[in-house]
């Protein structure tokens, strides 16, 4: 065989197979090991590049792709009256809000965000005052010259300055025009701790790193609303939203004391509810109820609020919801009155001309302005308020969307105080109206039966112990007097002497050795009397008829009104009970006053021969689906403690004052087609002259029918005058809406 050459025999020649398979298997893994290490080099580079060199972007968008909890408001519950009508509803709108702790940290950003969002909205400047500024020593100086500035007490701002709950600063006055910003500019330059601030500021002071949306302006118009969304890339921090609900009153201000408002959550209110603790129901820009059923039934009305998580870019830019955590919230209750709305509206009507029948009158009489009232239209079987009305009345509307100081104060200064609800807050003496109520407990104590006969010659004579001759002098509205009368004249008649001799006791005073006693004009004869006394009539007034103490309606402010003794009178006045404070009580003067609502429940209780019905303002409680959650079932708190004949006894003689008496032929709308008791009265009050009063409130009280009460109606003219002239026509036309006899 012929060999090749060397070279050529190297590179031909025949290698052993195995010899050949693990060389390959060598350069294999050399070319792996090549890879692998050329891999993780690779992979060291990027983690120097993401670790070192581009750490602070990764940073960035680590910590803009945040997972955060966004709150979901829950739409506030209706309020509708008997017949579903709505009283109180949520109307939907846009709102720009704004979160402090989301802005962007560079400066020039900031101020271009506040420029655009208080020009866009129109944010108006506010006043305020912060305390930690004010010169230590010279405090009261500084708020003296500011009250002074503003027309405002300086009590009133004071006592604002300084109320924990306004925090850091406390806001004297919001949305100041340009002229008023200007002028208080140039006082705040002088006055250390005086500020005029935009809202805007003001806001993000109050709420400064705060993670919760603080609104800005709500009722956004839409166009604005939808520009500033689609601005909101360029806005850090700001949100635009159409979740807010604002509250609406489509029934008008007829309704503004029943219903009340609602407002803002005080600092004070949102930290006693648990401030940022997840489990508060309430978010620091909440709205609360504010008087009326909005507050007395809060619980109820405010629902249970929701949430979802979201994540978001460095911007603050929802990304997307996460949507399994999501929790839908749970609308309010509505709640369903006792009241009637077409009635309440008639109510109102006939007590606004009553108002101003009386007006009429004492204007040519040359007496003061009469301008408030209240009407009350009860049912007597359950308690159930029909209707419940107290004028001047006032825009309840204006206080829910943001009244201005200017509205608020004209409020504050009217002399008919339209923001008292006087119906349940305004106490008065009750005059002639108490008289079937002290004839039930005469009756029932046994001081007087249905045969008892008294003398009245228009007046009597209370001697002192230490004038026999003299003394002072008691008289009947009658000046001629009444002759001898019953019980049942006395009701019908509304006798003043024959309840004297009612309510005064038969005692000797203390220093005398004769028991109290009186003389009647041109009579030499001593008449004792043998009454109650003030212990029994304040047990009565008290215990059956519920004097002295909130009835319990579902309404915030309720006065307990007074019942004079001699403890209270000396803890109150520093003077000493005297008979003639027993014979002013015992015809619905002197010291007793009662609210409205308190008389209208203790006639009631005799209306319906002896139930003392609760008076109830809230019918049920439905949900969002209208199925009823909870019924109010009427509450008797008792029976009278008066024996049934009693009680009818002065049923009779309520019937003869519309037949026959203080209240005849007055009844001029529904006339004779239905059978009416009632019984006037007159409360005189001020300064006597000669035994009588200048002013005089007007009251009348009438149920029907006769046989089986199904309503009571209740009117006071606040220094209206004679309640027979005045009140009694009111009364009449609300009987004639309530059978369907108006006209």
């Amino acid at each position: 065989m012929e060999l090749a050459p060397p070279h050529e025999r190297r590179r031909g020649r025949i290698e052993d197979p195995q010899e050949s398979g693990e060389r390959r298997l060598t350069r294999r893994a050399f070319l792996l090991r090549g890879l692998m290490l050329g891999g993780f080099g690779a992979v060291i580079g990027k983690l120097w590049q993401m670790q070192v060199r581009d750490t602070q972007q990764y940073q960035v968008q680590a910590e803009g792709n945040i997972i955060r909890f966004e709150p979901l408001r829950a739409p506030r519950g209706l309020i509708v009256d008997r017949h579903g009508a709505v009283l109180a509803q949520n109307r939907r709108s846009w709102s720009v809000a704004v979160i402090p702790g989301q802005l962007p940290d560079d400066e020039t950003r900031r101020a271009a965000i506040r420029a655009q969002l208080i020009e866009a909205l129109g944010l108006d400047d506010v006043l305020v005052v912060r305390r930690s500024a004010l010169p230590r020593g010279a405090e009261r100086e500084v708020l003296d010259e500011l009250a002074a500035a503003l027309g405002a007490e300086p009590a009133s701002l004071i006592a604002t300055v300084f109320d924990p709950s306004e925090g850091p600063l406390a806001l004297i006055r919001e949305r100041l025009s340009p002229e008023e910003a200007s002028r208080l500019r140039e006082l705040a330059k002088r006055l250390p701790g005086v500020h005029v601030l935009n809202r805007y500021d003001y806001l993000l002071q109050l709420h400064a790193g705060s993670a919760e949306p603080v609104v800005l302006k709500q009722d956004v118009p839409h166009d604005l609303a939808l520009a500033l969304a689609a601005n909101e890339l360029y806005l850090q921090g700001v949100r635009v939203s159409d979740d807010t609900l604002v509250r609406q009153y489509p029934a008008g201000p007829e309704f503004a004391h029943i219903l009340g408002y609602v407002g803002p959550i005080s600092k004070e209110e949102f930290e006693a509810a648990g401030g940022y603790d997840p489990r508060n129901p309430y978010l620091p820009d909440d709205h609360v109820g504010r008087g009326g059923v909005e507050q007395a039934m809060e619980n109820m009305l405010r629902g249970q609020r929701g949430g979802r998580w979201i994540q978001t870019d460095a911007r603050g830019v929802e990304i997307a919801e996460l949507r399994h955590r999501r929790r839908e919230p749970r609308p309010g209750y509505t709640v369903e009155l006792t009241i009637d709305a077409e009635l309440q509206r008639a109510v109102t009507q006939a007590l606004r001309e009553g108002i101003d029948q009386a007006n009429r009158a004492a204007l040519q009489e040359g007496r003061e302005p009469v301008g408030s009232g209240v009407a009350i239209v009860l049912d007597p079987r359950n308690g159930e308020l029909l209707a419940l009305v107290s004028l001047p009345t006032y825009d309840n509307q204006r206080f829910a969307e943001g009244i201005t100081q200017a509205e608020y104060e004209a409020y504050l200064n009217d002399p008919f105080t339209p923001l008292v609800n006087f119906a349940i807050s305004g106490t008065f003496p009750p005059g002639s109206t108490i008289k079937p109520i002290l004839s039930c407990a005469g009756l029932q104590e046994g001081v007087i039966d249905s045969g008892t006969t008294f003398l009245c010659r228009g007046q009597i004579r209370v001697p002192t112990v230490f004038d026999e001759q003299g003394g002072n002098i008691y008289v009947c509205w009658l000046a001629s007097g009444h002759g001898p009368v019953t019980v049942e004249d006395a009701i019908t008649h509304s006798c003043n002497v024959f309840f004297y001799n009612v309510g005064a006791p038969g005692q000797v005073p203390e220093g005398d050795d004769e028991p109290l006693h009186y003389y009647l004009p041109g009579d030499p004869t001593p008449h004792y009397f043998a009454g109650l006394g003030i212990e029994r009539i304040e047990r009565y007034l008290r215990q059956e008829f519920g004097f002295g103490q909130p009835t319990g309606i579902e309404l915030a402010g309720e006065a307990a009104g007074v019942v004079p003794n001699p403890l209270w009178l000396f803890q109150t006045l520093r003077e000493y009970w005297s008979v003639g404070d027993t014979i002013n009580v015992s015809i619905g003067q002197g010291h007793l006053a009662c609210t409205p609502l308190q008389l209208a429940c203790a006639l009631a209780a005799i209306a319906n021969s002896g139930s003392y019905y609760r008076p109830r303002l809230v019918r049920a409680l439905r949900d969002s689906s209208g199925s009823v959650i909870r019924e109010f079932a009427p509450e008797l708190v008792r029976q009278l403690g008066i024996e049934p004949q009693h009680i009818e006894l002065v049923r009779r003689a309520m019937r003869r004052v519309v037949t026959d008496g203080t209240a005849k032929g007055k009844f001029i709308r529904t006339g004779d087609a239905i059978p009416i008791a009632g019984k006037t009265g007159t409360a005189e009050y001020g300064q006597a002259v000669d035994g009588r009063y200048e002013k005089k409130h007007a009251w009348f009280a009438a149920f029907a029918p006769f046989d089986a009460p199904e309503v009571l109606v209740l009117v006071l003219i606040r220094d209206g005058g004679e309640g027979s002239t005045f009140a009694v026509p009111v009364a009449d036309a609300i009987l004639a809406t309530y059978f369907g006899r108006s006209g």
